[in-house]
């Protein structure tokens, strides 16, 4: 059965523009683009290197075909599932980040009054942009949302669910979570599953195939994290193709860049070709380790975590997260502020797993401002 989604979302129909010579790249003959209203000087005189961009010159095309065809190789080879079904290019919603994903579920899915479940502590951007849209926020212990009831799943529009959860680092089974996909399906709730931290925890995990399953499960997956490139802005949805079709119909057109895509495109293919990955899980697994003992030895209590950061309670200073965000950034140092994640406070910090020089001075620089080493 299709979600309900706002009237608006299931009777639009994709805006016609110029600008689409993109669908034409591979034509017999050269194009000239006379559909797209461009400065005819061409760009200014600019290093070699912003000339040399693929697919600058010309607008993307809204489709993305290619990026999204190496998205869903790219999961797959990810999860390294024995699953018969393969996500497909069909299945991909691409956007300009994780937080556009989110924002583009919630203005498609979310009708004001809606009630929405969110655990807590997660990712704070859910609550926010569901907000937006005058969605009914309800908060619930991220240790025991797979236990929500039957009437309480059915009484909300959405599920969301980060995962590894962001700042705890916990990660759920992914059996566990397509069960509790299956109890969101049954009462025609949809399960927003984060994960942007898959790739360094154990892909393994992922719930992208669950969307074989229900047309209510959104899945997302982020290049942010796992190939440590805020700056790209790119990511992308996994859904049924059905509701793939609408997202895509809905988002903002050549919301990825051209640059972005190719870039993205070059990221996740050269992944897939090497043990970039493995190598990286190894690293973080090897790091994180030296941090949680690195911590408890000086009298903090370590949040367990599954991924490349951890929850440090930092009670045992006397500070709060405030004063000891301050204390280390003038040691030259960032750390996460937690306080503003709901139901955690000023006795929390995150701290970000890297390489065994950095970690080194980040744990001189908690020396210096504790004196607890």
């Amino acid at each position: 059965m299709m979600p309900t989604m706002r009237q608006e979302v299931q009777g639009c129909a994709p805006c016609a523009h110029g600008g689409r010579i993109a669908e034409y790249i591979d034509a017999d003959q050269p194009m000239i683009d006379f559909s797209a209203n461009l400065n005819p000087m061409g760009m200014p005189d600019v290093p070699t290197t912003i000339r040399e961009i693929e697919g600058i010159f010309h607008y993307p095309d809204n489709d993305y075909p290619q990026l999204r065809a190496v998205s869903a190789d790219f999961v797959e080879v990810c999860s390294g599932t024995s699953d018969p079904a393969r996500i497909t290019a069909e299945n991909i919603v691409p956007v300009n980040g994780s937080s556009e994903l989110i924002r583009l579920f919630a203005e498609t899915v979310i009708e004001r009054g809606d009630r929405v479940i969110i655990p807590a502590p997660t990712f704070d951007e859910y609550a926010f942009q569901c907000r937006l849209f005058g969605a009914d926020v309800q908060y619930h212990d991220y240790s025991k949302i797979l236990e929500l009831s039957s009437s309480q799943i059915s009484d909300a529009s959405a599920v969301f669910l980060c995962n590894p959860n962001n700042p705890t680092g916990d990660l759920i089974a992914g059996d566990a979570v397509r069960q509790f996909a299956d109890r969101c399906s049954d009462n025609e709730t949809f399960l927003f599953v984060d994960e942007a931290f898959i790739e360094l925890s154990d892909p393994a995990q992922s719930v992208a195939h669950a969307v074989f399953d229900s047309d209510f499960v959104v899945v997302l997956r982020s290049l942010t994290k796992v190939f440590a490139v805020p700056g790209l802005r790119l990511g992308f949805g996994i859904t049924s193709t059905e509701v793939a079709e609408l997202f895509n119909h809905a988002r903002l057109v050549w919301n990825v860049g051209a640059p972005a895509e190719a870039i993205g495109r070059e990221l996740m293919g050269a992944c897939m070709k090497g043990d970039y990955l493995n190598r990286s899980i190894a690293l973080i697994r090897k790091e994180r380790g030296y941090l949680m003992e690195a911590f408890t030895s000086r009298g903090f209590s370590p949040h367990e975590s599954a991924v490349n950061f951890i929850l440090v309670d930092i009670s045992s200073t006397g500070m709060d997260s405030q004063e000891m965000v301050r204390r280390m950034a003038g040691n030259g140092i960032l750390v996460r502020d937690c306080a503003t994640f709901q139901c955690l406070d000023g006795r929390y910090i995150r701290v970000a797993v890297r390489t065994r020089e950095e970690n080194r001075m980040l744990m001189r620089a908690v020396d210096a401002v504790t004196g607890v080493g």
